[in-house]
């Protein structure tokens, strides 16, 4: 169905009204012809997601006997996106059965519309599709790494999670099947071009699980290995041109390295060695820290810098409390067997993150 249409107000996502002209004439024949099962736009226990999908399904309703009818009966799951809720108990509060938020929320909002009294029983008769679902957005200070979105969906984290969101989904009845967003997205690769950072993938590039990768297959076990793979090489370990410097961080206790990049003027480089026993391409974790989204170059003995966009961390530096650093992976290509370089802030207009350390995915 439909990719939350809850998300932005019209032109940029279709009203409900609009959703259930096109899904008469277009996705409900589209699955009838091929015997697919129908899935629901996406719905969501917030109070957006959970009006526009209510409205929708009215509109639907009202549509049931018009030119290209928009049947809501053929629709047979219900289709979720997750990215706020990794706890086991919240998320079975908001999904798990006909008395979840999810339910009863629809259910309020469509009382006996269109003469239907019997919408509670139609809304509880569909199972979930949890279609995207990580724990990216529980927190924006930071943005969860793989680390600690491992650490929550592993029961390592019991007094505020328990077992984490993907082992309770193992167990409820009314969950028929989930996705983590994502494996793993073109967009780590470098082009040359500013690309989005983000923590969530389950695999390198090489096919290497993540941390959260390894929670992924065993939901809810604490003997799983959460840890960042590779040797780090800190802060302390690289070598600094121009206006880079050394500095601990007050916030987070560790060293970091700061103006780096373009700074009055000047430029700042951040320069770590590493050793591959191949040739080839390989994934570094890159951990930093920014109050404000920063770009950074990355180049690989020297050769011509990809450039990526790093996200806020925190809503404060170090110097300030709350300040956080947050971990990310980034696919280098071009890499020789034995010693190689890795420089950050070469060719650069702006100053680039606080960088505390890095490892290489071996």
């Amino acid at each position: 169905g439909f990719n939350e249409m809850y998300n932005n107000p019209p032109p940029i996502d279709l009203t409900p009204a609009e959703a259930a002209i096109f899904w008469g004439k277009y996705v409900q024949p589209a699955a009838v012809a091929n015997g697919l099962i129908l899935v629901s736009p996406t719905a969501k226990n917030k109070d957006k997601g959970i009006k526009w999908f209510a409205d929708f399904l009215k509109q639907c309703y009202d549509r049931r006997f018009q030119t290209d009818p928009c049947d809501i009966e053929i629709i047979k799951r219900f289709a979720v996106h997750e990215y706020e809720n990794c706890e086991s108990n919240r998320f079975e509060k908001g999904y798990g059965g006909g008395s979840s938020e999810l339910i009863t929320g629809l259910a309020q909002q469509l009382g006996n519309y269109g003469g239907k009294n019997d919408w509670l029983t139609y809304l509880r008769n569909r199972d979930l599709w949890v279609t995207e679902t990580n724990c990216y957005w529980e927190s924006t200070a930071p943005h969860l790494d793989s680390k600690e979105q491992c650490l929550r969906t592993t029961g390592q984290k019991w007094q505020t999670h328990g077992s984490g969101h993907l082992s309770k989904m193992n167990k409820m009845a009314n969950v028929e099947r989930y996705a983590w967003w994502t494996v793993w997205h073109e967009i780590m690769k470098p082009n040359f071009q500013h690309m989005s950072t983000k923590p969530n993938y389950l695999t390198y590039f090489n096919g290497q699980l993540t941390p959260i990768g390894k929670a992924y297959l065993s939901p809810g076990n604490p003997k799983v290995d959460c840890e960042f793979p590779g040797v780090k090489l800190y802060a302390r370990d690289a070598t600094l041109t121009g206006t880079a410097e050394l500095f601990t961080c007050k916030s987070t206790g560790t060293q970091m390295i700061r103006r780096g990049g373009a700074f009055k003027e000047q430029l700042g480089t951040v320069t770590f060695a590493v050793n591959v026993p191949s040739s080839g391409n390989y994934a570094i974790n890159v951990s930093y820290l920014t109050k404000n989204d920063r770009n950074l170059s990355v180049s690989v003995n020297n050769g011509r810098p990809g450039y990526y966009t790093f996200r806020s961390t925190s809503s404060s530096w170090c110097w300030g409390k709350g300040g956080a650093s947050t971990v990310v992976p980034l696919e280098l290509t071009g890499l020789r067997a034995g010693i190689n370089t890795i420089t950050f802030g070469s060719s650069m207009t702006s100053m680039m993150p606080l960088i505390e350390w890095i490892s290489v995915v071996v």
